[in-house]
């Protein structure tokens, strides 16, 4: 059924439960997985103040390397549940990003929080974002609410 399983991933739990509930469908499926991390460079988004500028060429680099460590994460869980990982870090938009990286897998596993109203207009939502702009089938995974 599916042969390419795309993971977008940004390192919360959230993101990480979905990857290993995903993952066993994966496995069931016979599946490759794909675990894309999106970095979104602070030099294109952020206003450049020249004061601001060497702040923020080091807060891309810090972002790269979370990714990385991210992705590191990742590729063990995958190990660990026994499914074939390719691990991508792509600079780039989230949504627009993940919907092309989708035009090559079979299906997309993502997670969300459930934020509604106001903390929801001012986190937006990735995963709903790119619900409504793939063909692809996409696989929601409600995360627990962490109480505070």
């Amino acid at each position: 059924m599916y042969k390419r399983v795309l993971f977008p991933v940004d390192g919360s739990p959230c993101s990480e439960q979905a990857l290993r509930e995903g993952l066993e469908l994966a496995k069931s499926c016979g599946a490759e997985a794909a675990v894309l991390f999106v970095i979104e460079n602070p030099l294109l988004t952020l206003p450049m103040l020249p004061e601001g500028i060497p702040y923020e060429a080091d807060l891309y680099e810090d972002l790269k390397k979370a990714g990385e460590e991210v992705l590191e994460r990742a590729r063990r869980i995958a190990q660990e549940v026994g499914v074939p990982v390719d691990t991508i870090l792509h600079e780039g938009q989230p949504v627009p990003t993940i919907v092309e990286f989708a035009k090559d897998h079979d299906l997309v596993v993502m997670g969300t929080h459930g934020r509604g109203g106001l903390e929801k207009l001012i986190l937006g939502s990735v995963t709903e974002g790119v619900l409504h702009r793939t063909e692809k089938p996409v696989l929601v995974i409600r995360c627990k609410r962490e109480t505070p």
